[in-house]
């Protein structure tokens, strides 16, 4: 069992997050952007920067090799949609995906690019630096600028239906 604290500084409890957040018993901050059985779309349970939402799948595999032709279809047109609605309410102009298969459940970090990650080269090498800078200037703004982009991409998916 993995404990971790979330944002808000809760111990959370888990042994796979993705499971458990597909599953829905760990809830994400501000709940669920979008869900479709299959494809979620949330803010991170443990990282505090405005915007940064993790694409997670229902099946518990690493690597996108383990998926259909049709799920990983299903996957870049969800991540796709989510960056063209990040982008259309301005939370970003421009976002970093990462995802490595050391993890124990499949999913892809999709990180917006701020003005304030400048000082990080706003690139992969540096992002443990970015997220570690999150954390430690997280603070009441950011907490409400972060649960606020939630909901804006929750009314986003809700207009389109997708």
């Amino acid at each position: 069992m993995t404990k971790v604290n979330d944002i808000f500084g809760n111990e959370i409890e888990f042994e796979c997050m993705g499971c458990e957040i597909a599953e829905h018993k760990l809830i994400p901050p501000g709940g669920y952007v979008y869900d479709d059985g299959f494809i979620n779309i949330s803010a991170d349970p443990e990282i505090p920067i405005v915007g940064f939402m993790v694409l997670g799948i229902k099946k518990h595999v690493k690597s996108i090799n383990e998926l259909t032709r049709d799920e990983r279809i299903h996957i870049m047109d969800v991540l796709n949609t989510t960056i063209e609605k990040m982008k259309k309410i301005n939370i970003c102009e421009e976002v970093l995906l990462i995802q490595e298969e050391k993890a124990s459940h499949f999913h892809i970090w999709i990180v917006p690019m701020h003005e304030w990650m400048i000082n990080f080269n706003k690139n992969v090498r540096n992002i443990k630096e970015i997220i570690d800078y999150s954390k430690e200037n997280f603070d009441e703004k950011t907490k409400d600028d972060l649960l606020n982009a939630v909901e804006l991409l929750k009314e986003e998916f809700k207009k389109s239906n997708k």
